[in-house]
């Protein structure tokens, strides 16, 4: 007693948590297990029969059938099973697969047709069990359209490669062969005539390698020869490039000396000149002294007077004598500075060609010049003479002034000596007017000569430099010469090597004309076989011909369904009938059982007959499933295939429903109502009433079984779209047959055997 004193007590505690968590429970469930049922289809099973048995495509054996059920099976959007045709008929029709796939014998064959002339579709068969889940055929024939697009697709590109790319350029292409063969037919002909030439053409040129390899080898020598001589040109521009630097540094001397000439020159023209101004003083001197000596001579018969004369005339034959010494002198340094310098400059323009120096040495060794020069030195020579007689005569009268003969003696030489002082005084006038224009000449060209000098000095630097460029040139000359004679070396060797691939040469036209004949008579041969290819061609072209429509849908599915169901209502019918029932049944319940005023007195909690009481509300139960059968046939137009079947399975369902909520509700009192509401919240979501149960969580996969709408809805899809064989129907029927008498009877017999103890207790 003390036990069910602490159930009361927790009985409204446990209805309260009821209410409050059923509707949660509701949601929870009936969310989770249809959240997202598209994103397990991999594990609805769909059956593939292959019965393709291939054909040879392009010479290679295929079967396209298997090509597919790979590709399927690879996707992974379906679980694809391949198996053969009785089981994947029997799954379908039971409850192994969903749908199945049939791949047609003559599957690749009909593709291959595409080809020929004689074109046949490549049909796939598809078959899906709409009655087991209408949501499942759907979603399977929205899967199957896809690889119907996939298969559609492939062919497609299977046609177009196989056949655009064979058959659409062939007789443009044998065309283009037949005018090349005859073009080449034309070619051959002027070919072989041209192989006769070329075997002519091969001797001729055996015969000039012959005289190219005896070239080659004289090429050689003379290489060698050539590389020897820029190796002395090499070491000769070495020597110049010295000799150049030393003509440099002498140039530079010259031209610092030529300062020093140049002064002389101008020294020496000075002189000239006044040579020329005083050889007038010089010849009245000596006409002075040839009268006095003619007095003297006349005076000899006065010996004071004479003596006094001889002393004066001693006196100015010895200045006399002086100064022609001094002028002498000084003529003979200038004539052979003159001499000199013309030697040089006449070195220096042989040796470096310049035409300035040359024009004043030929100046200078003109016979004007010359003449000059040699006239200059003879009355030089004439003088001295001259004023040695002079000296001699004028000591001899000093001297023998007491002696009057040796007087007139001495008198005589005097005269004698300046007679040939006046005849060359008149000479070295002559001549050192003429050497005056020299030196006036001669002043003029050492100014040119030092200009010269300058330039010779600034070209000689120039020369160097070029001289260092032709050293560099002749040692990059050199270099050169060395890899021409390896290359010279290298064309010998060449040249032998083709004088031996001539005489090849030769005896390989002749078996090249004789090819040039056969090549000939082939490309007519072919020519002939290309023009009969070309009209076979246009005959297999005509294969193309409606190609376009057949590839707009090479594939076609034919889709049949076993037991079909017409719409969504229809599918849902048994899942909602389910559910009506039972919360028929709930209500039935809620209002009579458990009616607080006690309005049935028979069907309430306090009904003394049991029996009858359960019997009431079986049968309220079967006048609400013929209710329910008759407005979903009347009033909403549900099409069934088996209406007995549809009506008591209604009612089956109905007793079924109730006697589970009776028994929770008698037995567990308020708890009872929330095993009730319970039991129906996890029946809503396992049942495989709406989406496949392989596309819900795994829970709701292993209370699939325990659920009697689980059956309920297999039974009324029997009898709403069922068709041939009822062994589904009676299977489903008959578990929840089973469980309406194992429920009842447990219901009866615990209700008699509480009400047994009740009496007991009462008697007691």
């Amino acid at each position: 007693m003390k036990e069910k004193s602490g159930l009361k007590k927790l009985a409204p505690i446990i209805v309260i948590i009821g209410v409050i968590i059923v509707p949660l429970l509701y949601s929870f469930f009936y969310l989770d297990a249809f959240w997202d049922p598209y994103s397990h289809l991999e594990t609805l099973p769909v059956a593939i029969v292959n019965e393709d048995k291939g054909a040879k495509i392009n010479d290679e054996q295929r079967n396209v059938g298997q090509e597919l059920c790979d590709k399927l099976k690879d996707s992974g959007e379906l679980k694809f099973i391949v198996t053969d045709a009785d089981t994947a008929k029997k799954g379908v029709e039971g409850k192994k697969y969903y749908s199945s796939i049939t791949i047609p014998s003559d599957f690749t064959e009909s593709i291959k047709s595409a080809s020929t002339t004689d074109k046949k579709v490549a049909e796939l068969k598809y078959v899906t069990n709409e009655k087991r889940n209408y949501l499942a055929s759907q979603i399977l024939k929205s899967a199957v359209l896809k690889i119907e697009m996939s298969v559609r697709s492939s062919v497609n590109e299977e046609i177009v490669a196989e056949l655009s790319d064979k058959l659409k350029g062939t007789p443009d292409k044998l065309t283009t062969l037949s005018d090349g063969l005859g073009k080449l037919y034309d070619g051959s002909s002027d070919l072989k005539d041209g192989t006769s030439k070329l075997n002519n053409g091969a001797k001729d040129l055996n015969n000039g390698a012959q005289k190219l390899a005896n070239g080659t080898s004289k090429l050689k020598t003379g290489t060698s020869t050539l590389k020897n001589g820029i190796s002395t040109l090499s070491n000769g521009t070495g020597k110049l490039v010295t000799g150049s630097e030393t003509l440099k540094k002498g140039t530079e001397t010259f031209n610092s000396k030529m300062k020093e000439y140049q002064s002389g020159v101008t020294t020496a023209t000075n002189g000239s000149k006044s040579l020329s101004d005083n050889m007038a003083k010089l010849d009245t001197g000596i006409n002075k002294l040839l009268t006095g000596a003619t007095q003297l001579e006349t005076a000899t018969k006065n010996i004071n007077d004479l003596k006094t004369g001889a002393a004066t005339l001693a006196a100015g034959a010895e200045q006399l004598n002086t100064g022609i010494v001094n002028y002498t002198t000084g003529v003979d340094k200038l004539v052979g500075s003159v001499t000199q310098t013309t030697q040089v400059l006449a070195a220096y323009a042989q040796k470096t060609g310049d035409k300035t120096i040359g024009g004043l040495v030929a100046q200078l060794t003109s016979k004007d010049s010359l003449a000059s020069i040699q006239a200059l030195t003879q009355a030089s020579t004439s003088l001295k003479t001259a004023s040695g007689q002079i000296s001699a005569g004028a000591s001899k009268l000093s001297a023998g002034t007491s002696n009057v003969t040796e007087l007139k003696s001495a008198i005589g030489q005097i005269k004698a000596g300046l007679q040939t002082a006046k005849n060359g005084s008149g000479q070295l006038t002559t001549g050192a007017k003429t050497l005056n224009k020299g030196m006036d000449k001669l002043n003029t060209a050492t100014g040119q000569l030092a200009a010269a000098s300058a330039k010779i000095s600034t070209g000689a630097g120039t020369l160097n430099g070029g001289l260092e460029q032709l050293q560099s040139g002749a040692s990059k000359l050199y270099a050169g010469a060395g890899t021409l004679f390896n290359g010279v070396t290298t064309l010998d060797n060449g040249v032998n090597t083709l004088k031996d691939g001539t005489v090849t040469l030769s005896n390989g036209t002749s078996d090249l004309d004789e090819g040039a004949g056969k090549l000939q008579d082939g490309v007519k041969t072919a020519k002939d076989g290309v023009n009969d290819s070309i009209t076979d061609a246009n005959d297999q072209l005509k294969a193309l011909d409606g190609l376009d429509q057949y590839a707009k849908e090479p594939v076609k599915v034919d889709t049949t369904a076993y037991a079909p169901v017409p719409n969504y209502g229809t599918s849902f019918a048994p899942y909602f009938m389910s559910l009506s029932l039972w919360v028929g049944g709930l209500m039935i319940f809620f209002g009579i059982y458990l009616d607080a005023d006690k309005k049935f007195k028979l069907l309430s909690r306090e009904s003394e007959n049991k029996v009858l009481r359960t019997g009431a509300y079986l049968l309220i139960g079967v006048v609400q499933a013929v209710a329910l059968a008759f407005i979903l046939l009347v009033c909403l137009g549900l099409k069934v295939n088996h209406l007995p079947l549809f009506v008591a399975s209604c009612i089956l369902v109905s007793l079924v429903f109730i006697s589970i909520i009776q028994f929770f509700l008698i037995f567990f009192k308020d708890v009872g109502k929330f095993l009730a509401l319970l039991t129906l919240i996890l029946q809503l979501t396992s049942c495989a009433g709406t989406f496949p149960m392989e596309t819900v969580p795994k829970l709701f996969k292993v209370l699939y079984p325990f659920m009697p709408m689980t059956y309920s809805v297999a039974l009324f899809k029997e009898g709403v779209s069922g068709v041939g064989s009822s062994s589904l129907a009676w299977y489903n029927g008959g578990i929840l047959l089973a469980i309406f008498v194992i429920v009842t009877a447990v219901t009866l017999l615990l209700s008699v055997g509480k009400k047994v103890q009740e009496n007991d207790l009462v008697e007691a």
